[in-house]
């Protein structure tokens, strides 16, 4: 009863925006995040060294000028980067945030008792220090072009955290702080009532001035249509990452507007590479040749995600449209299943040594993607003769430590991949990041794209970048660990009074302390 009370209330209060959305963080320590969850509450509540703008360009946050090799913060040989701090970002209880807060956060996110969910990046760091108490300098073990933009950076999971709260214990995973914490943001986190609401306040020390909207209050709803009728009924302002099979409502919602926005996010069949059904080519080309993506975009997504630019969703800028595609086409898939050695048999699903051809797909129960797009992948394997059974999981038991995905024992995948504007693909490609080590779930392991990640990483010229990442992309079209469906679109339905908002790759909460109500 005290939570249905309170949103009325709020909904009650001048000045506020009531927000409704899918997720639940498991968390508020953006340590312990990753994803759209991470992004969100560290906009909301914290801050960066840098971060990017509307127009995807670098910009500082609590660092006050970017690091470059022009203006001497990053070494001519690529292994220096010093960061100089803002002396004007405060802590929400008054405290400056300095160097020390920087190098303490590090260091939580590399001290192995933490759960982090990911170091990449990070664990290429030789050393760092504070040179003094608004200067950072770090020594990378190698170049890296992508660091200024994953170190605490707008391509990064981690936002900076308060040294003077949080140094005295020996990990992070159980504090207090996590369910209420003390950040620099624009927004300061008041009350979290798991399951229902986390209620948010203008932080009137942030340093560009405080937020004109005084009061946030995030709903969380699990059903897209109860969204759609909360929008209409008042009780909900506004909404993110709404789900492209509810547009026509969405649109329809008086006194909203929509806006959809391309995002660095893809889905893709995944194939696990060390499955020995499945690392075989004729296998995984049949499969990937048989699905109709634009079918899938129109009936699944309404149209509103791209069934062409799939990879464009890992490669952002460094995207080549010249490098190819795997075409629909079933006629082909069948040809392949036959020089596999695949022939029909009297259900017309495909046998080889009296072995039928039945592989299982693995998908999150919660995801949009299972209810819509699972059906029509078993239809398109099926008429090409293969037997596709799904098993849906949790997300939190299919994304685990001891979950299918990290463990190996699946065949493909459905996943939706978030991933930043800087194009590296380390995390998806690279040898050292197969599962569990990190997030290449396909166990995809190829020498030639190996060397060319690290090549990608080495040089900063951003032609020369393009020219290595066009090369891996061709060679993940040829090798199929994946199968890109389509590049992601964020569906955003915000109130026509609301002023200041702007489409962001990064989170929707990226504009965050300028927004304001036109009432």
């Amino acid at each position: 009863m005290e939570a249905c009370t309170h949103r009325v209330s709020v909904l009650r209060l001048s000045n506020s925006l009531v927000i409704a959305t899918v997720g639940e963080p498991s968390s508020l320590n953006p340590l312990l995040l990753q994803g759209a969850a991470a992004t969100g509450i560290c906009a909301l509540g914290y801050s960066l060294l840098t971060t990017y703008d509307a127009h995807e360009a670098v910009v500082g946050d609590a660092a006050a000028i970017v690091p470059t090799i022009g203006n001497a913060g990053i070494s001519r040989d690529g292994k220096r980067i010093v960061y100089h701090l803002r002396h004007d970002v405060m802590w929400q209880d008054g405290y400056p945030l300095t160097a020390r807060d920087v190098v303490f956060t590090y260091r939580a996110i590399m001290n192995p008792s933490n759960n982090v969910p990911d170091r990449s990046g990070y664990d290429r760091i030789k050393s760092i220090s504070a040179r003094d108490p608004y200067t950072i300098v770090v020594e990378l073990t190698r170049p890296q072009a992508a660091f200024v933009t994953t170190f605490f950076g707008g391509d990064g999971n981690y936002a900076i955290l308060p040294a003077h709260l949080l140094a005295a214990y020996p990990n992070l995973n159980h504090v207090a702080f996590n369910a209420l914490p003390v950040g620099s943001g624009p927004y300061r986190f008041m009350k979290w009532v798991r399951g229902d609401r986390l209620d948010l306040t203008a932080n009137d020390r942030y340093y560009r001035g405080k937020p004109s909207i005084r009061y946030l209050s995030l709903h969380f709803v699990h059903d897209s249509s109860t969204i759609v009728n909360e929008l209409m009924t008042g009780e909900a302002d506004a909404t993110f990452f709404a789900s492209p099979a509810k547009i026509a409502a969405l649109r329809s919602t008086p006194n909203h507007r929509v806006i959809v926005t391309l995002l660095p996010y893809f889905s893709a069949i995944v194939f696990n590479m060390s499955d020995p059904l499945v690392k075989n080519s004729f296998v995984r080309g049949a499969f990937a040749s048989a699905i109709d993506r634009r079918t899938l975009v129109a009936k699944a997504a309404s149209g509103l995600y791209d069934a062409d630019t799939g990879m464009r969703g890992m490669f952002t800028w460094a995207f080549d449209p010249h490098a190819g595609t795997i075409a629909y086409n079933q006629a082909k898939a069948r040809v392949l299943l036959a020089q596999g050695g695949w022939i029909p048999g009297n259900d017309g699903i495909r046998v080889k040594n009296g072995r039928r051809l039945e592989m299982q797909l693995v998908f999150d129960s919660k995801s949009f993607v299972g209810a819509e797009v699972v059906p029509m992948l078993i239809e398109a394997a099926r008429a090409v003769g293969i037997n596709l059974v799904a098993k849906a999981y949790d997300g939190s038991e299919l994304f685990s430590r001891g979950g299918p995905l990290n463990q190996g024992n699946f065949q493909v995948a459905l996943l939706n991949y978030q991933n930043g504007i800087d194009p590296d693909p380390s995390d998806f490609v690279s040898c050292s990041y197969r599962a569990p080590n990190g997030f290449n779930w396909a166990r995809y392991c190829n020498e030639d794209v190996d060397r060319a990640t690290l090549r990608g990483l080495l040089v900063y010229d951003r032609a020369d970048r393009q020219r290595i990442y066009s090369f891996i992309q061709r060679r993940l079209l040829e090798d199929i660990p994946y199968h890109f469906l389509w590049q992601s679109s964020e569906i955003d339905v915000i109130p026509s009074s609301l002023r200041g908002y702007q489409p962001s790759a990064i989170s929707p909460y990226n504009s965050v302390a300028r927004w304001r109500l036109q009432r």
